[in-house]
């Protein structure tokens, strides 16, 4: 058993993901809950929940993963699964939708529906 801290996976800011979002260079998989998901998400994200994640089915991409969830937590268990099955260019998206709704970047989903209070 060595005595050096396991190696750390890549991770990027909420601005460093947006800029590769905007020049098409990444696939955004969000790693959260359905109802999660739908109440708020990055627009363009796919969803894949962890509670569904088989890391040996997962698609090798030409792009760069990153990994969002509602903190980072998740993302991190997920980005750790892929890489024990050797998908290893992935990137935990740092503070997940908490920091990309305080960035006040765009976000979509029911949260941001107008109520049709209507009868």
């Amino acid at each position: 058993m060595s005595d050096q801290p396991a190696e750390q996976l890549p991770e990027a800011d909420v601005h460093s993901v947006e800029q590769w979002l905007s020049a098409d260079e990444v696939v955004l998989v969000d790693v959260r809950e359905v109802h999660e998901y739908a109440f708020e998400h990055i627009p363009g994200a796919f969803l894949l929940p962890l509670s569904f994640l088989e890391a040996d089915l997962f698609p090798h991409l030409d792009r760069k993963i990153v990994l969002v969830c509602q903190m980072g937590k998740r993302a991190a268990a997920a980005q750790k699964q892929l890489a024990k099955v050797g998908v290893t260019d992935t990137v935990n998206m740092i503070g997940g939708i908490i920091a990309w709704r305080e960035a006040e970047l765009e976000l979509e989903g029911s949260r941001w529906d107008d109520p049709d209070y209507s009868i």
